[in-house]
């Protein structure tokens, strides 16, 4: 992600203007009229499925990773793509899998923090994760060394980023996994910046004698790189507001969940009063689901020179953030590709001044929400990059040129808790056909031999145990309120997603229970994840 080596030498700038004319004929898509500058945009890489992390450090290779667990190197002087290594035991759905990745090519080491599971496919999963270096020989990655281990997971804010100083630290990002209550308390992992020696030693100059925390307070950082002077900057998610661009400091405390955003409001105020926070440099309300970050070090495109490059996915688009000199304000914003590519997960600058990017069209996100995505485009995953056209060269004629948009499209409302319609007569038949010769019309069972279905956290908790029950079926003991029951239940995995999902709500709604429902989305991705 051009993440740790903007201090590339102008000897290896040189070779690789050298090499252009070498470059394959990438098909291109259309133009952005920036300034005095026309950027060219084409398609580098297609045909993925959730591309997370790009790194552009190395001059004409492109390093990238798909969230199924697959890192790919792509050889832009040839246009040779090779998937390079399988992660083979992670897990991954939802926001499950290989979520980070920085190239240090100095030593070729390649750095992968991804999530797996004890009991994978089982009812009860623990997700846990690991941070772990490797060796590339030319052709894989071998010789495995465990940074960080069995790192506690959830089913979503399991992070991350990683990034290389010129110093050679590691800075590493994880959300909060779900446990806000402990994102403040210093001895937790969860919703804080990282920093470790690259053989997962705790550096001695850390805040924190023998702890890894760099700083703390974040919610869910998507987005880290370094800037220059060696400022570290960081994306974080909001929660219903507030994303965050935030100047990342030694010790720093960024307030999540005790601040959203700016100290604005008198809770805020009154937590800050006791403790010192740093407020974001900005912060997007509505959330605009603020993701990978880049910095724009040179002037090969002038207008973009000390920028960070925001890619969002809710919001669909290319952020360019203009700092000051110092790099501690931003100045202004200008907003490009707007709902052009979709949703953009990473963003990445090479050695040359280009600048990849990747979509995240066919993640769990827009199956979950589909009333916020009206215009995603519906091909696979892609990476794109972004050139300026050299004074002797042509436009394709017909390709469409794009401009700064004027101003943010406006974002509908990121409702999760939506709340059940009066029509639950399809879950109802459902029940009538599968459940309640067992759990009887008012759910309660039968003592000692069938669990009720009633007042349980079994059925208005954990919605992806609640799905993996259905699926896979119970043939061994079971705890519910309590009470053991070893009594067979069959898998109902012929059912369809929205059969499932209509069952299960009617369920989750009926029998003195009262929780928001299940969607076919939710179905889709256990499913996958058992069959994996």
């Amino acid at each position: 992600m051009n993440k740790a080596f903007l201090y590339l030498s102008l000897i290896l700038l040189t070779f690789c203007q050298s090499k252009k004319e070498e470059s394959p004929k990438y098909p291109v898509l259309g133009y952005i009229q920036n300034g005095n500058s026309i950027l060219e945009i084409s398609e580098i890489v297609s045909d993925l499925e959730v591309p997370w992390d790009i790194d552009a450090a190395v001059p004409w290779k492109l390093w990238f990773t798909q969230v199924s667990g697959t890192v790919h190197l792509l050889d832009l002087a040839t246009g040779e793509q090779k998937n390079v290594f399988t992660i083979t035991d992670l897990i991954a759905k939802k926001s499950y899998g290989l979520l980070g990745m920085a190239v240090y090519p100095a030593k070729d080491w390649v750095f992968l923090h991804y999530t797996f599971a004890l009991n994978k496919g089982e009812i009860d999963e623990q997700i846990l994760s690991r941070l772990v270096r490797y060796s590339f020989d030319g052709n894989t990655l071998i010789d495995p060394l465990i940074l960080m281990d069995s790192i506690p997971g959830a089913t979503y804010h399991n992070g991350s980023r990683i990034v290389i100083s010129p110093d050679e630290k590691l800075f590493f990002s994880l959300g909060d996994i779900g446990i806000i209550d402990s994102v403040l308390d210093d001895g937790f992992v969860g919703g804080k910046i990282h920093r470790l020696n690259l053989d997962g030693s705790i550096p001695t100059d850390n805040p924190i004698p023998g702890s890894s925390v760099w700083a703390k307070g974040f919610r869910n950082s998507q987005g880290l790189v370094i800037g220059k002077n060696n400022m570290l900057y960081g994306s974080d998610h909001g929660a219903i507001t507030d994303d965050e661009i935030n100047l990342i400091q030694k010790g720093g405390n960024y307030g999540w969940p005790e601040v959203h955003g700016y100290i604005d409001q008198v809770k805020e105020k009154t937590y800050a009063g006791n403790h010192t926070v740093i407020e974001p440099l900005i912060a997007w309300t509505p959330t605009i689901a603020s993701a990978g970050l880049a910095y724009y070090p040179t002037d090969h495109i002038p207008e973009w020179e000390n920028s960070l490059l925001l890619a969002t996915m809710k919001g669909m688009s290319i952020r360019v953030l203009h700092l000051n000199e110092s790099g501690d304000q931003i100045l202004s914003e200008d907003i490009f590709l707007q709902k052009t590519f979709g949703r953009i997960r990473d963003i990445s600058v090479g050695p040359d001044g280009s600048i990849y990017f990747c979509t995240s069209n066919k993640d769990w996100h827009p199956r979950f929400q589909p009333w916020l995505y009206d215009d995603l485009p519906s091909g696979p995953d892609r990476i794109m990059r972004i050139r300026i056209l050299e004074q002797n060269e042509k436009l394709v004629p017909g390709k469409p040129i794009y401009k700064k948009d004027p101003a943010a499209y406006e974002i509908k409302d990121e409702d999760w808790n939506f709340k059940v319609g009066e029509e639950l007569e399809e879950g109802a038949k459902l029940y009538t056909s599968h459940c309640l010769l067992c759990h009887g019309p008012e759910g309660k069972g039968s003592e000692d031999l069938i669990p009720p279905i009633s007042k349980t956290d079994w059925v208005t908790g954990d919605k992806g145990r609640l799905i993996r029950l259905i699926l896979t079926g119970i043939s061994g003991p079971i705890l519910v309120n309590g009470k053991t029951y070893n009594q067979e239940m069959p898998a109902f995995d012929h059912l369809s997603d929205k059969e499932i999902a209509d069952l299960l709500t009617f369920i989750r709604n009926q029998f003195g229970n009262s929780a928001n429902p299940i969607i076919p989305g939710e179905v889709y991705e256990e499913r996958k994840s058992i069959l994996r």
